[in-house]
């Protein structure tokens, strides 16, 4: 039986990388790979007739909808696939309807994915904002969120979990208090989707936006929007063109504008269907695994890996050592060596794919589920040398 750790066959290049980097970019399976070659093989072999009239049964593009939905605990309709990550923040952020002198917030570990289309809708609708300083214990954020609200704040952007030190925040509660003081919710998923469970509609958040390419095992850029559906209608189409209607001809004008249902509205034009199946393909890959065996895997990693680098003294853990606020992201900082020296040795001489963190003062690693126990023992290795070398 295939299990958890016991999957690395299906990742063809992890006979050339030891890849800590799912955090950045995952790995692709082969079944993935399939699916995402796909639809442009049998254009390729036959024409675009089938892909030119979008034929379901060809595309799978709903039923991929329904697929992700289900996982998300969300609903088909309340589900936009999107060309990248961006774009998903995009759409909610420059159709919020803004006010000047709004206040959203943010943290103070946000990804310029999510953090620069706020500051642009900053700089353009003049706005202001504050950032919670993320820390390992979850009442000191609540406590910094209920420091920093103001009477006009509308909207609370945050990472589910952080890119850098993987810190898990307190969104239920995060998404109560915001509701009470009436704001609304975005939380960026990138890293949440795939490592754990979610039922977004318990969460009850207002927006959830979502990668493929990293814990779902999908290709890049893969994305998509979560919009609960009693806020479809609170954000504005600002972007759109065919098929986001209904109907639409070269006669139309402006009162023949009728957005269609759900959150396929902000949808419009050529889509890269092959990448959205492709990304529910990788979702496909981690349901089967089971998303509670990946989650508990990422945590048995985890807790070997801060295990192995207590021994050594010139290391520090940058990440959360309590299992409730930890994920399958761990940052660590050498004492002798800077972040983007520690990575570059690390690539260098051990192929070991990561990526500097925490401004440069730290290496990433992703402990993912097609990581297995001897992997991270050997890393640790590489990270006790280089303590020992020094600079």
């Amino acid at each position: 039986m295939t299990t958890v750790g016991s999957i690395r066959g299906d990742f063809p290049t992890l006979a050339e990388w030891r890849h800590f980097n799912c955090g950045g970019m995952a790995p692709m399976p082969k079944s993935v790979g399939a699916e995402l070659l796909r639809v442009p093989t049998e254009v390729i072999a036959h024409g675009p007739n089938r892909l030119l009239m979008h034929e379901e049964e060809f595309l799978g593009i709903e039923t991929a909808r329904e697929n992700l939905a289900r996982f998300l605990g969300a609903d088909a309709d309340e589900i936009a696939f999107t060309l990248q990550f961006s774009t998903a923040v995009n759409i909610v952020v420059e159709g919020f309807g803004w006010k000047e002198g709004d206040h959203f917030i943010v943290t103070d570990q946000e990804h310029p994915a999510l953090l620069i289309p706020l500051m642009n809708a900053a700089r353009r609708f003049g706005l202001t904002y504050s950032r919670i300083p993320i820390a390992e214990d979850p009442e000191e954020m609540l406590a910094s969120f209920d420091e920093l609200w103001t009477d006009r704040t509308r909207l609370v952007a945050v990472s589910h979990v952080t890119t850098d030190s993987g810190t898990r925040l307190p969104v239920k509660e995060m998404t109560q208090r915001a509701h009470d003081r009436g704001a609304k919710v975005l939380y960026d998923g990138a890293h949440s989707v795939g490592q754990f469970a979610l039922d977004l509609h318990d969460l009850n958040c207002d927006f959830y936006t979502l990668v493929g390419y990293k814990w779902l095992l999908g290709p890049y850029p893969s994305a998509a929007l979560y919009i609960r559906r009693d806020q479809l209608d609170e954000i504005e189409v600002t972007w759109s063109g065919s098929r986001a209607t209904k109907g639409g001809s070269v006669t139309m004008g402006t009162e023949d504008i009728e957005w269609i249902d759900g959150a396929r509205r902000f949808e419009y034009g050529g889509q890269t269907f092959s990448y959205h199946t492709g990304m529910v393909e990788g979702m496909k890959y981690v349901e089967a695994l089971g998303i509670d065996n990946v989650e508990r895997h990422a945590r048995d990693l985890t807790t070997l890996f801060h295990q192995g680098l207590a021994d050594i003294p010139q290391a520090t853990v940058m990440s959360p050592k309590n299992p409730v606020e930890a994920t399958g992201i761990c940052s660590v900082k050498l004492s002798n060596l800077s972040g983007v020296d520690f990575s570059k040795a690390l690539r260098e001489r051990w192929n070991v794919v990561q990526r500097p963190s925490l401004w440069g003062t730290s290496v990433r690693f992703s402990l993912a589920c097609f990581i297995e126990e001897e992997n991270v023992n050997e890393l640790v290795g590489y990270i006790a040398t280089l303590a020992r070398e020094g600079a």
